[in-house]
């Protein structure tokens, strides 16, 4: 268990010691996090046949089942990567719920990446929801409950994930001895040490720094833009996110956050520079930012260097 999750993972023993299970949780947390390693450990101890001081033996028929993925009571929808979790997918939760368990112990249904489910299928989830079959445990996983259907929401429990900074940042020291470790890291992540490491392992702050070091290089020398560009193409869909950040971080420096609580402070030239322009551009580019982001998904055959010629010269230009 990562050391961010113990005490999620204590309360939950705690909450099964009490026998005041409820029949849904909902896990909130950004990708990263360990949703997914939480939820199998709950469902582990749910069907354990033999726990050992609220723990999964680890050694009974159903764990030694659920280690090998193969447990006939226990089902994982959204585990593929469509779009979305259609109804037909909720119908068939609902109907294996129903169904006795076949080991006895009880039936456990975890939906991953539960924000993809369409309305049809979020609707189809209520009737399951208000009238809970049997001893089932209804697990659903998101980035964030706004993006599922209220109703949905205030029929489960919620457990909001975060990850302890001083735990996180240990944790990743261990797993990355060779990596300068920093906050500024974790946050630019959204917290996620996982999704961090990560990160670190396929490059990711090195592309981070060469697409903002280019950017303040084009500030200072306009003629560099086709290097710019390159570096923002070759970083797609991250450039995106980062850029984004940036121009929040400058909208934050107008309104007196210090630049040490920033995540781009290791560019504080250009977020000092960027600070200055009136917050309406800042907005401005922000807003088309994401509207280039979106054109590129629509319009693949796009030429990004135009698009992104005129998002520099919102940014650096217009007044």
């Amino acid at each position: 268990m990562y050391p961010w999750l113990m005490p999620y993972w204590t309360r939950f023993q705690q909450v099964f010691a009490s026998r005041r299970l409820p029949h849904a949780l909902l896990l909130v947390g950004p990708t990263g996090i360990g949703k997914s390693a939480l939820a199998t450990q709950w469902a582990s101890l749910f069907l354990c046949e033999q726990p050992q001081q609220n723990t999964p033996c680890g050694h009974c028929h159903a764990c030694l089942l659920a280690k090998q993925q193969s447990h006939p009571d226990w089902h994982i929808y959204g585990a593929d990567d469509a779009k979305s979790i259609g109804v037909d997918t909720i119908r068939q939760l609902s109907a294996q719920l129903m169904n006795s368990p076949q080991l006895g112990r009880g039936k456990v249904a975890i939906i991953l990446q539960a924000e993809r489910m369409t309305e049809a299928a979020e609707n189809a989830l209520l009737k399951t929801l208000e009238e809970p079959p049997g001893n089932s445990l209804l697990l659903l996983l998101t980035d964030s409950a706004m993006k599922l259907l209220p109703t949905i929401v205030s029929r489960c429990q919620v457990w909001t994930l975060q990850a302890e900074e001083q735990q996180a940042l240990a944790w990743l020291q261990q797993q990355a001895p060779a990596q300068t470790i920093t906050p500024a890291l974790l946050q630019i992540n959204q917290g996620a040490p996982l999704r961090t490491l990560t990160y670190l392992n396929e490059g990711g702050e090195q592309q981070r720094q060469a697409v903002i070091s280019a950017l303040e290089l084009y500030r200072q020398q306009p003629w560099t833009i086709t290097a710019l560009t390159k570096c923002w193409v070759s970083a797609m869909p991250s450039s995106f996110e980062w850029l984004s950040r940036l121009l929040l971080d400058a909208l934050k420096l107008q309104q007196g956050v210090t630049m040490q609580q920033l995540q781009f402070a290791d560019h504080a030239s250009l977020l000092s520079f960027l600070a200055t322009r009136p917050a309406e551009i800042l907005l401005g580019s922000l807003q088309q930012l994401l509207l280039l982001k979106q054109s590129l998904q629509d319009m693949p055959s796009a030429v990004p260097s135009i698009l992104f010629a005129d998002w520099l010269d919102q940014l650096f230009t217009k007044e």
